[in-house]
């Protein structure tokens, strides 16, 4: 695994340096949507998922090998534009042609599957305008023709019942308990068993010592038993996956496994400090447990036994008190539906910028984008899905999780490989970009010193560096042949691509990814924004995609300063997940987005809501503040208390963030993104068009349309064989994906989750 890291390391100095002459003229981007197979029976009234991915990707002309399998698509520079930066060309229809162009991958899951489009896209209005929802609508009729009439196909993050054993939740599903998942939810029926596929599923398991369970918290309604214990998973019943203490000369000391322990701790200036202050229970701080938790331990009861004695095994215990248990990475990677905006940079210092400024926003969006209020037929206590899967693939050893003594790995890892991000990159060096603050990464992360050392030697600067090196700290759950072969040139070069560093990029995932350029495609340096639930119709989708490209550009071009402290910004994906966090919730965020350039900030502090939210007239939105409160401090001791008018961060709902609040004088999101639209010379219906497709993210963040997880939870309480007992049968489940396959079909209208009505017949 070394050499692999090393050669890793020296894949990526290659592609820095010839980085650093190129630039790429056009911005260009690409989207990434997933989709869920049903099948339906009618006479029984019930769901199951449908196992035909891949005989529908065999009809695309798609072969589901281990050729097709891709972390990060490759996709061929863009064509050259048209007529008004269209990319489409004179002959036929261009969404059909791209559709049928499609790139189709499959997923883990032989359920779900993955599609890009044939090309990176040129940014433009007129795409953003028609081409994107016409390209979105292509291709589902596409996939919609390939269907048996029993079918159904749903963008939707997670089947609701995926996992129950009350019920069969997918088609064909054999015994749990196989040797592929080692699941007492799940049958290997469930993997789409392409080597990497399974490997991968297996390199998790065997990484961690245990499979990897997860804790969902569950929804307490009227008749909820309460403590709620798990009837399926119980801890009776889990193997806890018992990890033995390291045997003698495993590596203490001065003995083996010093070759693995060469990973420094950095963050907050390497100072110690108590985790007391952050986020307790968030899943990079609550001790390790695998669980789906969230900050200041409002949302779950995490039971922990007395520590075992010394001589003792160690036990990985879940919570299982009040929370629904999941028991597979399957459930956390490639088993639903996803959208995801990759974005193609000029050049380096570009490609910084977006990644640092989009961080911030994950948790706006993870809330604006909420669609999974259930798991495993229960209805939970939370509206987004991103903690689950980032749990559920957590894969650190016992060591890295601080229940062992390090040995052989590199350090104590406060995260999952799945998660929000450990550092920003800060602007290049001979940027006169003065915003960031070394203060901003406040929190402890590890990182591969010997990889450091040597891109550090390169010429790559310390953040860049260490942000780099940081993947090498977790193992790969597998290496092809390929990557091990011996040295097959002259200049003793394993590869002449990035192989070995793209697979170390593939199994991290944070909620912006950022990846190096391609010479093959001939992009520049892209960042992955990943923090988006797919949607249920192709208009939703195509609003949020272009509202992420919009803002991209308006990054930078109005140079928005978004930094936040890591910490606040892991405190805000944490809020963002729970019920109608829209709404509810407050989130830290910039007060004034245009300071910093200059190096000069707006003022010391921060403000906490107390128990007023602002008052809004109807031209700027609904209020949707709440009563919470005071939120802990972050790390960082130096953002105090400020004033309203000088304060460099204050809580604000999410409503405020977007549409702007004149109490705290913050410009919003939305508004600036609209005053950009004049800039782009349009047309006067294409811009009218543009600014429709935004009122839907408008209407959203001010609470006159709900997120489709409140529409989701709404129906299944207001179902009438729901016994308000958190369970949700399979006719509910039944009729509730009726109704919304019949919403995204237009034969249902639903005024409280879409703005559009419905087109005429």
């Amino acid at each position: 695994m070394e050499g692999i890291r090393k050669q890793a390391t020296t894949q990526f100095i290659l592609a820095w340096k010839s980085s650093q002459t190129k630039s790429v003229q056009d911005f260009s981007w690409h989207e990434t949507m997933g989709f869920v197979i049903v099948k339906r029976d009618d006479a029984a009234r019930c769901m199951v998922l449908s196992p035909r991915a891949a005989d529908i990707l065999g009809e695309l002309g798609c072969t589901a090998d281990a050729n097709s399998v891709g972390n990060h698509p490759m996709l061929r520079a863009s064509r050259r534009n048209g007529k008004n930066g269209s990319n489409s060309d004179d002959s036929g229809s261009g969404s059909d042609k791209d559709a049928a162009q499609t790139f189709w991958r499959p997923a883990h899951a032989r359920f779900a599957l993955r599609c890009e489009p044939p090309y990176l896209r040129v940014f433009s209005a007129q795409q953003l305008v028609t081409e994107i929802p016409e390209c979105l609508r292509a291709r589902r009729r596409l996939l919609k023709s390939k269907l048996n009439e029993d079918e159904m196909l749903l963008s939707i993050t997670q089947f609701p019942l995926f996992g129950t054993t009350t019920s069969i939740h997918i088609d064909g599903q054999g015994p749990t308990n196989g040797p592929l998942l080692r699941s007492q939810l799940l049958s290997d029926d469930c993997l789409h068993q392409i080597p990497p596929f399974a490997l991968e599923i297996d390199g998790i398991i065997e990484r961690r010592g245990a499979v990897p369970y997860t804790a969902v918290p569950v929804f307490r309604d009227k008749n909820t038993p309460w403590p709620f214990v798990d009837p399926e998973l119980s801890p009776a019943a889990l193997d806890f996956g018992i990890l033995r203490p390291p045997e003698a000369g495993s590596g203490s000391g001065s003995g083996g496994g010093r070759d693995r322990d060469s990973g420094y701790v950095t963050g907050a200036h390497s100072k110690s400090r108590s985790n007391s202050n952050g986020p307790a229970n968030t899943p990079a701080m609550n001790g390790g447990l695998p669980t789906a938790g969230f900050a200041h331990g409002r949302f779950m009861d995490v039971l922990q036994s007395d520590p075992p004695p010394a001589s003792s095994p160690l036990l990985d215990i879940p919570s299982s008190r009040n929370s629904v248990l999941l028991d597979s990475p399957l459930f956390g990677v490639g088993s639903g539906g996803v959208l995801r905006v990759t974005l193609c940079a000029a050049d380096l210092d570009e490609a910084r910028v977006l990644y640092d400024h989009l961080a911030p926003i994950s948790a706006i969006m993870i809330a604006l984008t909420a669609g999974t209020p259930i798991v495993r037929g229960y209805l939970t206590d939370r509206d987004s899905y991103w903690d689950v899967q980032c749990s559920a693939v957590d894969d650190r050893s016992a060591q890295e999780r601080g229940f062992a003594p390090l040995t052989t790995a590199k350090g104590k890892l406060m995260k999952s490989r799945f998660g929000t991000i450990d550092n920003y990159l800060g602007p290049g060096p001979n940027s006169k970009d003065m915003s960031f603050n070394p203060e901003y990464n406040d929190m402890y992360y590890t990182y591969d010193s010997g990889a450091n050392m040597a891109m550090m030697g390169a010429g790559v600067d310390k953040e860049l560096s260490q942000h780099v090196s940081r993947l090498f700290t977790r193992d790969l759950h597998f290496a092809t042949a390929k990557m091990l072969r011996e040295k097959d040139d002259a200049t003793g070069s394993r590869s002449n691509g990035q192989e070995h560093f793209k697979r170390f990029l593939g199994c991290n995932r944070q909620n912006v990814c950022l990846y190096p350029p391609n010479t093959r495609t001939r992009c520049g340096w892209e960042v992955e924004f990943m923090s988006l639930e797919v949607q249920l119709t192709d208009e939703e989708n195509a609003a949020y995609i272009s509202f992420i490209v919009l803002l991209s550009r308006v990054i930078l071009s109005y140079r928005l300063n978004l930094y936040l402290p890591i910490s606040m910004m892991d405190q805000n994906m944490a809020r963002a997940q729970s019920v109608n966090a829209v709404k509810e919730q407050p989130f830290y965020f910039r007060r004034d987005l245009f300071s910093g350039q200059d190096g000069k900030q707006s003022g010391p502090g921060r403000i906490s809501r107390g128990g007023n939210s602002s008052n809004w007239n109807e031209s700027q939105g609904d209020a949707a503040g709440a009563t919470t409160p005071e939120r802990d401090a972050p790390h960082n001791q130096n953002l105090g208390i400020g004033s309203p008018d000088t304060a460099e961060y204050v809580e604000l709902t999410i409503n405020e963030i977007l549409n702007g609040s004149p109490t705290h004088k913050v410009t919003g999101l939305l508004t600036i993104v609209l005053s950009y639209l004049p800039s782009m010379g349009l047309e006067y219906n294409a811009e009218q068009e543009l600014r429709r497709q935004l009122v839907l993210i408008r209407r959203r963040a001010s609470g006159k349309l709900c997120t489709l997880a409140t529409w989701m939870r709404n129906f299944v309480q207001q179902h009438p064989d729901y016994r308000h007992d958190s369970v949700v049968s399979p006719k509910v489940n039944y009729d509730m994906l009726c109704t919304l396959n019949d919403i995204e079909e237009g034969r249902v209208a639903a005024p409280e989750l879409l703005k559009v009505t419905l087109p005429k017949t």
